[in-house]
């Protein structure tokens, strides 16, 4: 054993280990299942079910409720590389077309309750209200 390995074996291990992110002390709610067999756990929200597509990434920082509502994305599971997505909420002004047509809805880091005065609902009431995972 060297020094190094004795100053490591010595701090407890909560300093050695990367703190993990807040969702990860619950068990996993949603799975995201690619064609090669890797599974990614996470926490779902929106609608509860089973969505089938191409995932697609989208490096947009805002406007993830014109994403889900263009027609482009028919078919596809949509997955935002910026972290936080539903801190604005939904409204009717902002829709591209009159519904989703993204099967799925994969972010990093999702805003429980939206923070601008225009938001009329959630992203999460809104995905269930259309069916979106």
């Amino acid at each position: 054993m060297n020094d190094t390995s004795e100053t490591l074996a010595a701090e407890p291990a909560t300093l050695r280990a990367r703190e993990a992110p807040a969702w990860a002390d619950e068990a996993p709610t949603a799975l995201l299942v690619l064609a090669d067999g890797t599974v990614i756990e996470g926490k779902g929200a929106g609608a509860t079910g089973t969505a089938v597509g191409e995932v697609c990434f989208n490096t947009a920082m805002t406007g993830y409720q014109e994403i889900l509502t263009d027609p482009s994305y028919v078919g596809q599971m949509v997955c935002m590389t910026y972290p936080e997505q539903g801190n604005y909420g939904v409204n009717a002004a902002d829709q591209e077309s009159s519904r989703p047509h993204a099967t799925g809805f994969v972010v990093r880091h999702w805003a429980g309750e939206p923070s601008s005065w225009r938001a009329e609902r959630s992203i999460d009431a809104y995905l269930k209200a259309h069916g979106i995972v």
